[in-house]
């Protein structure tokens, strides 16, 4: 990803189409057969694709927030992305998905949880416990809360941001996947 901002209160990063991420390979399943099972101990290189993203994360929240554009620069929502605190080492950061997501309309006139079945399915095989499943809740509604009432750093202009044109797509460092 690039780096929008790296600061004490606030890390920004964009991610575009045509980025190479990782993804850790092995036995998948659950709804629409996403949830890993079994990780053989390997990562898949996958393409970002459709979307631009801009990710805002508040250093030591248990979510993060994504902006999202489509292919014709046209805003078309928030997202809040459930997850452990990042961490930070010499190569970025480190995380872990909570399955649970929320969907929030553009305007900010509605939302929705995203990926309830996926949650439900990590609880039924011992990934997460259902006090877990209301700590991920608990947080999600804080944040929603966040952004409907754009606290800071959201009451940005965030929707209007864009890419600076003469950046390259990056790509992964040598080491990306050695233990932080």
């Amino acid at each position: 990803m690039n780096v929008v901002r790296d600061g004490e209160a606030l890390v920004a990063l964009c991610i575009r189409p045509g980025v190479t991420i990782m993804r850790r390979s092995g036995l998948r399943g659950g709804p629409r057969g996403r949830n890993l099972i079994l990780w053989d101990g390997g990562h898949e290189p996958r393409e970002w694709h459709t979307n631009r993203a801009l990710i805002l994360n508040r250093p030591g929240d248990a979510h993060s927030v994504h902006l999202y554009w489509n292919g014709r620069d046209e805003f078309i929502g928030w997202y809040v992305n459930l997850e452990a605190p990042w961490r930070r080492h010499a190569l970025g950061f480190d995380s872990e998905d909570h399955d649970l997501d929320v969907l929030i309309a553009p305007d900010l006139s509605g939302w929705r949880w995203k990926d309830e079945d996926e949650l439900a399915f990590a609880i039924a095989n011992g990934r997460f416990t259902e006090d877990d499943a209301q700590r991920f809740h608990a947080e999600g509604l804080r944040a929603i809360n966040r952004v409907l009432r754009r606290e800071p750093p959201l009451d940005e202009p965030w929707e209007r941001w864009r890419p600076d044109p003469s950046w390259l797509l990056p790509a992964l460092p040598p080491g990306w996947d050695a233990p932080a």
